[in-house]
């Protein structure tokens, strides 16, 4: 009677224990100031607006640092859970479920070494350039459908400035903030310029769940507490640290 009392108790008890946390796994890529990866960094917008949703839907955020592209890849067959920095397109949407509310905007822009503005001051100009580029980002049409130019495609944009410096391409394609954000820190500030032509597209990033994971459930509610960052004004203070 005893053993079965010892028994009863303890059963009790393991009932009022906390549950464990729901662990997601989250894609981080090097996008300044969005992801900040270098070496044992795990910083950027990105990651601390995911920390803060991570706290408020109650679950523990597991960091992956990988380039953007394998970082898709991982979504795709459910290695990982959730992406920020995410563009909207046909393609993803059949194995990510979007946020329906976007977390920032960035714009399209384009560099050319320092002096050769006058090569790149409209869209035809493209044509014949070499034109760099990250695989698999999705920036503006007609440009991402366009089969007349030539794309030199790279895993990660941190590539890209060394690579129009050295002349390996003619230009390359981007998003500001990050894109200008990379010329400034990385030492090209005297060497690359903004272009002429800016296609003025206004791209908005998303989170993202892979539809293979086990948060995909809680898509409705992390919608909500993106619209909660924004109303309370916390991811302008995030935005704001890294300006």
């Amino acid at each position: 009677m005893k053993i079965l009392t010892a028994i009863l108790f303890l059963s009790l008890c393991l009932n009022f224990l906390p549950a464990k946390a729901q662990e997601v796994h989250f894609a981080l890529n090097h996008w300044p100031p969005f992801g900040l990866t270098e070496g044992d960094q795990e910083a950027g917008i990105d990651i601390d607006i995911g920390r803060e949703i991570a706290k408020r839907m109650q679950f523990t955020l597991n960091v992956r640092k990988c380039p953007f592209k394998r970082c898709l890849t991982e979504m795709e067959v459910g290695l990982l859970d959730l992406q920020a920095g995410i563009a909207r397109n046909e393609e993803r949407a059949k194995y990510m479920h979007y946020a329906e509310t976007p977390y920032h905007h960035v714009s399209v822009v384009f560099h050319v070494r320092k002096g050769e503005g006058e090569r790149l001051t409209r869209y035809e100009d493209l044509r014949g350039l070499r034109i760099g580029a990250v695989a698999k980002s999705h920036y503006f049409d007609p440009f991402n459908h366009d089969e007349n130019l030539i794309k030199i495609e790279v895993p990660e944009e941190k590539q890209l400035p060394a690579m129009l410096a050295a002349g390996r391409i003619d230009t390359y394609v981007g998003t500001n903030p990050n894109a200008s954000y990379d010329v400034l820190t990385r030492g090209f500030k005297d060497r690359l310029e903004l272009a002429p032509y800016q296609p003025e597209a206004d791209v908005p990033v998303y989170f993202a769940i892979s539809r293979k994971s086990p948060l995909i459930s809680r898509i409705d509610e992390l919608n909500q507490v993106i619209i909660s960052l924004h109303e309370e004004g916390v991811i302008e203070e995030i935005v704001a640290k890294y300006r």
